[in-house]
């Protein structure tokens, strides 16, 4: 009782830290300092109630339902771990936890700059609600509280729990959620220095306050983004690193909003303009941040998504629902009460000039939050029309984004080339001149490297334009400040970026190929051996794991990539799970994704039933018949508990020799694929050829149309082995690596303009 009891009591210090920090923005420092201490109570009952479920986890506490569900005794001490924010529960709890860790450093920060008491107070806010949701969805209830409908008994305490699911295991697990969650986390504090200003009405003092931490935000969660599309590529055997799934673009929305909210902080610190637009794209953030958790955690996108999480219950449900709605309303309210105060100074900015640049730039990533947002919700929003819930196509967001993200990368380098409040036409033209032939040579370049497709064309020329543009401008400013060089290097990235996704999605090819163990096979100028099969992680007894090694040769270059399929308890074995294998390249990476494993049939085969004899391949004089199936199980029980079912045949020969009768016999067993025959080998009557029973297909309607599978081999010659066959999709993914680069490089470009701003904040 006492973790839960922590998580109620995490409420009441949260409600009451909010209320003091409220009080206090009137009647003074008493109150804030009362604020600021139940908040550092709360805190630490938020890290004392993590670590207790880690605790937990660690200790194998089976009887409280979340231990039971998320981990078990053959999990690794890193997999346990991670177990602690695998589910509902855990995730609300971490987001809950950074929440507070970061709003620790987030009251001195702004105590330090006269903005404790507001800013705290919506702050505060934001945790009264992640507490509701803990105490709906909380992570300390034992297994006879959940399960008391099934009839499961006080006290009651499972031997095992059931464990992560194996996509799951990964050593991304441990890295990648608690980033992307610090990234949501982070999307609070702008939005409660936002509010903070309206309150105060110092509409632009808050964004030098705020600037850093909103880029901070955008870089870490653009960070996590990136390391989950690593993840898919690396793990998930499908090739690609974004699919458009519903919990994909639930991160990618905030982020893209905040990208617009970087772009027009800077404008407003520049010009005093975009006052009510940064008000508005800071709530925006947020609230996305709580829309998305609502898509993706509410179960309401359950039937069209497979990552999305199961119905949490009403409670948690219109909590969540309330949790948006609020906060939504408040930012809403708040700007349209102070929306004629923001109105004084308001400028309007001419089309040669920087800030008009850059704020067409951030309105069109607008457009791809709101086109993203609308394909995300078109479930809910066909169920809200009486219509049935479809998911859209992904070629809607690739269409989408083909038109957009040129605009915005062209948008992105002329902002550059033109110059803040004025721009002289000459320096302009020179400017443009230079970036414009670099673009067409390189342009044409990417043409004769292969790129024909036109939408492929136009989003490389416009990638290579607003790289040369920030390279070239780039270059001119670090040997002036290096200070300056952030925001270069950010669009640097991304120009990589686009090119690396022109490269892989475009130009990417993709061969099946079947691989006989041992049987070099040449596939698109490539030879794929494939060595046998080796089995991994024997130490588990809940899984059985095997790599499929394969040998890549190319102008006598080798390598050896290890493709993984395994089988696992947590779905009861009943299909494998697949992991790729990678030769990663600069220039390009192999990609061997399993699909499926087979056994080649070693033996001579032949169909037999009561309707029609079958001639015995090695002796075209012999003929066979099934007349009936046994059950030696019945008569005679094996010795190792098996099933083993029989076969009665006729042996018919040359006219003149009688007909006989044999018995056939095959054990039974139950693979991993279904039922498995292993046959007992019997010799036929004055031959040196034996004749095996593989397979019975009975017909249960009509058992005289049963039939069954006979293979035949020569006893003088050594049994045949068969071997394996290995069916994969080989691709060669050309500069993925481009991607990965990329991504990094913007989020570097990040790193170093918050430091330049959070020195002048």
């Amino acid at each position: 009782m006492i973790p839960q009891l922590m998580i109620h009591a995490m409420l009441g210090c949260a409600v009451a830290s909010t209320i003091a920090y409220a009080v206090g923005v009137r009647r003074g420092e008493q109150w804030v300092a009362a604020g600021r201490t139940l908040f550092t109570i709360l805190t630490l009952l938020l890290v004392a109630s993590a670590s207790t479920l880690v605790v937990l986890i660690l200790q194998h506490r089976f009887e409280f339902t979340y231990v039971q569900s998320y981990s078990s005794i053959n999990l690794p001490l890193h997999l346990k771990v991670a177990a602690f924010y695998s589910g509902q529960e855990g995730s609300f709890l971490l987001w809950t936890l950074l929440v507070a860790l970061i709003g620790v450093v987030l009251a001195r920060y702004s105590r330090q700059r006269g903005y404790e008491g507001s800013v705290m107070t919506f702050y505060g806010l934001i945790l009264v609600f992640l507490g509701l949701l803990l105490v709906a969805k909380n992570p300390f209830s034992y297994v006879w509280e959940t399960y008391a409908r099934d009839g499961i008994r006080d006290g009651f305490v499972p031997a095992d729990g059931r464990g992560l699911n194996p996509l799951l295991h990964n050593a991304w697990i441990t890295i990648h959620p608690p980033i992307l969650f610090t990234g949501f986390a982070s999307m609070s504090v702008s939005f409660a220095f936002a509010m903070a200003g309206l309150v105060r009405r110092e509409y632009h003092k808050w964004i030098d306050v705020a600037l850093p931490w909103t880029l901070a935000g955008t870089a870490i969660l653009g960070f996590g983004i990136m390391l989950g599309g690593f993840w898919a590529y690396e793990t998930l055997g499908w090739g690609g690193f974004w699919g458009w799934d519903p919990v994909e673009n639930s991160s990618l929305i905030p982020w893209l909003v905040s990208v617009a909210l970087v772009h027009t902080m800077v404008v407003q610190k520049r010009t005093r303009g975009l006052v009510k637009t940064n008000m508005l794209l800071a709530v925006t953030a947020f609230v996305m941040v709580l829309y998305s958790t609502f898509l993706t955690r509410s179960g309401i996108l359950g039937d069209t998504s497979v990552h999305s999480f199961v119905d949490p219950g009403k409670f948690a449900f219109w909590i969540l629902l309330a949790f948006m709605i609020t906060f939504m309303v408040i930012g809403t309210v708040m700007v349209l009460m102070r929306r004629k105060d923001m109105n004084i100074n308001r400028e309007e900015f001419a089309p040669s000039t920087r800030e008009f640049m850059v704020s067409l730039g951030a309105a069109l990533v607008m457009a791809s939050a709101i086109m993203v947002t609308i394909g995300t919700s078109w479930p809910v929003i066909l169920e809200i029309i009486g219509q049935p819930k479809v998911a859209v196509a992904t070629t809607f967001y690739d269409n989408v984004h083909l038109v957009l993200v040129p605009i915005i990368l062209v948008v992105n380098g002329l902002s550059l080339l033109l110059q803040w409040r004025n721009t002289t036409a000459s320096v302009f033209k020179r400017n443009i001149v230079i970036a414009v032939v670099t673009t067409l040579v390189l342009a044409i370049g990417s043409f004769i490297a292969g790129v024909r497709d036109v939408a492929m064309v136009i989003l490389a020329a416009s990638a290579w334009f607003s790289l040369v543009v920030n390279a070239q401008m780039g270059w001119r400013f670090v040997r002036a400040s290096r200070a300056m060089l952030g925001a270069y290097v950010s669009h640097v990235g991304i120009g990589l970026l686009m090119l690396g996704v022109i490269t892989t999605s475009g130009y990417t090819e993709v061969h099946h190929a079947i691989l006989p163990e041992g049987q070099p096979v040449d596939v698109a100028g490539y030879t794929l051996t494939f060595k046998g099969r080796e089995q991994i992680e024997r130490h588990f007894t809940d899984r059985e794991k095997f790599q499929y090694p394969v040998e890549i040769v190319r102008n006598g270059s080798s390598t050896v990539v290890k493709p993984v399929l395994y089988w696992s308890d947590f779905n009861k074995r009943q299909s494998a799970f697949l992991e790729p294998g990678i030769r990663w390249g600069l220039a390009s990476d192999l990609y061997i994704a399993p699909k499926a494993t087979d056994r080649e049939d070693a033996f001579l085969r032949r169909s037999v039933s009561r309707q029609a004899n079958v001639i015995v391949p090695l002796d075209s004089s012999i003929t066979l018949q099934l007349q009936q199936f046994t059950m030696p199980s019945m008569e005679q029980p094996a010795a190792d508990g098996s099933m083993r079912m029989g076969a009665l045949l006729t042996v018919s020969r040359r006219a003149g020799v009688p007909d006989t009768t044999i018995k056939v016999v095959t054990k039974i067993t139950q693979t991993e694929k279904g039922m498995g025959f292993d046959p007992e080998w019997m010799t036929l009557p004055g031959t040196t050829y034996a004749v095996g029973l593989s397979e019975i297909r009975r017909d249960n309607a009509d058992p005289s149309k049963s039939s069954a599978d006979l293979v035949f081999r020569d006893v003088t010659k050594p049994m045949p082995k068969p071997r394996e066959i290995f069916t994969v999709e080989f691709s060669v993914k050309p500069l993925i690596g481009l991607v990965w680069i990329g991504v990094i490089t913007m989020v570097a470009g990040f790193g170093f303009s918050v430091v330049r701003y959070a020195r002048r904040a």
